[in-house]
């Protein structure tokens, strides 16, 4: 696709002829009018990469046209052509979204400075965008494959695994018990590693926007808490809640705020020693409401702790690299936090224990 086409709005004839010389003699395509509403008008019906418009016309102005030109299409380049060229009016065109503005009296190879560098600007832009809608569009088919191509048949060889280790189709050895267990446990993994894809690819900050309403803080821990009684009871660990009566309700979306609830207790379990302790408090901070969860686990190194909420991230202490995890827990939490329009920070010390703190806004 050639982006060549320019558009020149002014008031005086001779500037436009001109302009229109030393642009096509570049093999750009140009068209004219000789004032702002004119050149709005032409505008809509026609395909435009720049608008090179004066700054003083009467009728509609440089700025007043390139503010339209940018609420119509933001990647169109607009440039002020201005014979009044103080720092001031530079900063208030720019404002106004214009790209660029040119001083008269100019010269043939400074417009066309100016004019390639705004079409190499649109160009990229445009180019941009068509490159984020076909990522968008390559992630919405991936979502579609995992669920149907993936996870489904993985799942259907998991349950049969099931089956013969419960012995409905026949009496199995303990060479051949041990081996369908090691199946199974990796055919696991592969369905948490897919399942933790998908949260991650589903996590859409408008549609969490548009699902937040006010819930009860203590209630939202103390559910997620109860679920993970079991698993903390195997390891003896004892899981304390601080959050004072009456505290303020948050602004969150229940179903992904309890999923990230579920996934910072479940680290604190996983990577807390036998008969440790986790603490989750809540205060107050501005506008902010703070959710603390604590734990007396084996920490994270202070080089590691900028990586830790990368996808795939995991420590490199020997303690983590033998539990089983995809690495998309933390990443998970915090594009939550994100689309949520809060913040997640970490505290932590070897040996000692990690505190998470999520900020929400109340």
């Amino acid at each position: 696709m050639e982006f060549r086409r320019v558009l020149v709005i002014d008031d005086e004839e001779i500037a436009r002829i001109s302009c229109r010389r030393v642009l096509e003699a570049k093999g750009i395509t140009v068209a004219l009018a000789a004032g702002g509403r004119e050149g709005i008008e032409y505008l809509m019906r026609n395909p435009v990469d720049l608008v090179l418009v004066d700054l003083k016309m009467p009728g509609m102005d440089g700025v007043e046209v390139a503010r339209r030109v940018r609420d119509f299409d933001p990647s169109i380049v607009a440039i002020i052509i201005t014979g009044y060229a103080t720092i001031e009016s530079a900063v208030e065109v720019m404002k106004e979204g214009a790209y660029d503005y040119l001083p008269k009296p100019f010269t043939p190879d400074e417009l066309l400075i100016v004019v390639e560098r705004g079409l190499q600007k649109r160009r990229l832009e445009v180019e941009s965008t068509a490159l984020r809608e076909e990522k968008a569009a390559m992630e919405r088919n991936f979502v579609t494959m995992v669920t149907h191509q993936l996870r489904s048949p993985l799942s259907a060889i998991s349950q049969y695994a099931e089956v013969l280790l419960g012995g409905m189709g026949g009496e199995l050895n303990e060479t051949q018990c041990d081996m369908l267990g090691r199946i199974q446990h990796r055919l696991d993994g592969l369905l948490n590693l897919i399942n933790d894809w998908l949260d991650m690819s589903r996590i859409q900050s408008g549609e969490i926007l548009s699902r937040l309403q006010r819930v009860s803080l203590s209630r939202c821990v103390k559910d997620a808490v109860d679920g993970f009684e079991l698993a903390a009871g195997e390891k003896n660990i004892r899981c304390t809640v601080e959050i004072p009566p009456g505290f303020p309700d948050v602004q969150v979306d229940p179903f992904t705020f309890r999923e990230l609830l579920n996934n910072l207790i479940a680290n604190a379990i996983k990577y807390n020693r036998e008969g440790g302790s986790i603490t989750i408090r809540a205060h107050e901070k501005k506008d902010w409401a703070v959710l603390e969860v604590e734990d007396t686990g084996i920490g994270i190194e202070e080089k590691e702790i900028p990586f830790v909420f990368d996808q795939f991230y995991r420590g490199k202490a020997q303690e983590v690299r033998t539990q089983t995890g995809t690495g998309l827990g933390l990443s998970i939490v915090q594009r939550i936090v994100k689309a949520h329009g809060g913040k997640v920070e970490v505290r932590s010390r070897p040996g000692k224990g990690t505190v998470f703190s999520i900020y929400v806004n109340r």
